[in-house]
């Protein structure tokens, strides 16, 4: 999964459904890329299940989005 358009720096959490934390990552880019990708691997190091996740970047100084994607198997 890639996240794009991304401020130069800002904290991505994945959520599952039932709110349960999956994953953290801190974007930090020196120049504008803007891209920051998820290798679908849990903070545990396991594989990320198939079904609906929520992801909030939070981009301090700039703001704050949410939405949400889904795993296909």
């Amino acid at each position: 999964i890639d996240f794009v358009h991304l401020p130069t720096e800002c904290t991505i959490r994945i959520f599952t459904i039932n709110g349960k934390l999956v994953k953290t990552l801190q974007h930090a880019a020196s120049h504008d890329d803007g891209v920051e990708s998820w290798n679908l691997i849990t903070k545990d190091g396991m594989d990320v299940a198939w079904g609906t996740y929520f992801y909030h970047v939070d981009a301090p100084g700039v703001g704050q989005k949410a939405g949400k994607f889904a795993i296909i198997r």
